[in-house]
């Protein structure tokens, strides 16, 4: 169990320092402080160590900010400001931006491994806002929610890594109530 979450720890170091591109079984193993077989009896392939890394650490993220099965549009602001306000989250959240058009068979990989939970509960987020009249009745959820993934890329590429969680809070803010979702302004 110990090694397992070594070599996983490793391995998302390593996309987060050099992206995909720098991982290997070899690097993962050095690094965790294991034999390389360790690994190997494991995952056969770095594309295997690498979707098996970020869909543990996907699970992590959920468990760790405890989502809630419905979120409200305070759990999504306070959870992605949260993970957008840490630089080492920042750091592989940029990284996996290229993942879907440098390495689509790993990205097809990771989305079929991964439960899809944090797609589902935005979706959910964003239609149930729009049928309790947050949003309003004519919304495109599909382009409601392609425009807060979008809003997240903008955060990652535009502003610095030591922003923190009240500036990324207040953004997210200002992000939903200009989709036109009817949000009462956060109390300062």
């Amino acid at each position: 169990m110990e090694a397992d979450s070594a070599v996983l720890t490793a391995a998302l170091d390593l996309i987060a320092e050099s992206g995909v591109e720098g991982v290997s079984i070899e690097q993962a193993a050095k690094r965790a402080g294991v034999a390389r077989t360790t690994v190997y009896r494991r995952y056969a392939t770095r594309d295997e160590l690498a979707v098996a890394a970020l869909v543990a650490n996907e699970a992590a993220v959920l468990v760790s900010f405890q989502v809630p099965d419905r979120p409200s549009p305070a759990d999504l602001v306070a959870t992605w400001s949260a993970g957008l306000s840490e630089p080492r989250a920042r750091t592989l959240l940029r990284r996996m931006m290229s993942v879907p058009r440098e390495h689509p068979k790993l990205w097809a990989a990771f989305r079929a491994a991964s439960d899809g939970s944090r797609d589902e509960s935005v979706h959910d987020l964003v239609v149930r806002a729009r049928e309790s009249g947050q949003l309003p009745a004519d919304a495109d959820v599909e382009m409601v929610q392609a425009m807060l993934t979008g809003a997240v890329a903008v955060h990652l590429t535009n502003y610095p890594d030591d922003v923190t969680v009240e500036e990324v809070t207040e953004y997210f803010w200002r992000v939903l109530r200009t989709l036109g979702f009817r949000v009462p302004a956060p109390s300062s």
